[in-house]
């Protein structure tokens, strides 16, 4: 008789435990929710890949400002510019892109830094190649309404660390 009351009582504390662990499971939401400035800015991070991605100038000019420049750790001290930067996009046929865990951080109501890693499958050669960055974005929002374009970009690639 002790051994079946023993039986039966691990078996309830196994399904309470399990039913427990499903219920937390079900209640906690995947991921921090998004909010207005997240949805905001991966749509914008979105129209300019995929510009990049479509070599489509004119997007691009509606994205990025006529000052804009790109800082990188191989040369620090020394900014890509504007012009260089287009010509070194327009150089690659990206292939895919994804954008993920993308935070933005509202420094006023003009100026927002943007910081997300992008996974990017493209082609400069025969053999498609696949990097991931890690990419802050100083966006600012100039004249009425949103008028929002990136001032400078800060990339790094990134190496031998896992995937979220």
């Amino acid at each position: 008789m002790k051994v079946q009351n023993l039986a039966t009582l691990v078996i309830l504390l196994f399904m309470v435990t399990f039913l427990a662990f499903a219920e937390d499971r079900a209640i906690k939401p995947q991921g921090p929710p998004k909010n207005k400035l997240q949805v905001f800015f991966s749509e914008l991070e979105t129209q300019w890949l995929k510009a990049a991605q479509d070599k489509d100038p004119a997007a691009l000019n509606r994205i990025v400002s006529d000052n804009f420049q790109q800082q990188t750790p191989a040369s620090p001290g020394n900014s890509m510019s504007r012009s260089d930067w287009l010509l070194a996009t327009f150089g690659r046929r990206v292939l895919s892109f994804q954008v993920r865990q993308l935070a933005v951080r509202e420094i006023s109501p003009t100026i927002s830094v943007v910081s997300f890693v992008q996974t990017e499958t493209y082609k400069e050669t025969a053999t498609a190649e696949t990097d991931e960055k890690f990419i802050v974005d100083i966006w600012i929002n100039s004249g009425a309404g949103d008028n929002w374009r990136c001032s400078d970009r800060y990339v790094s690639e990134i190496r031998g660390i896992p995937q979220k």
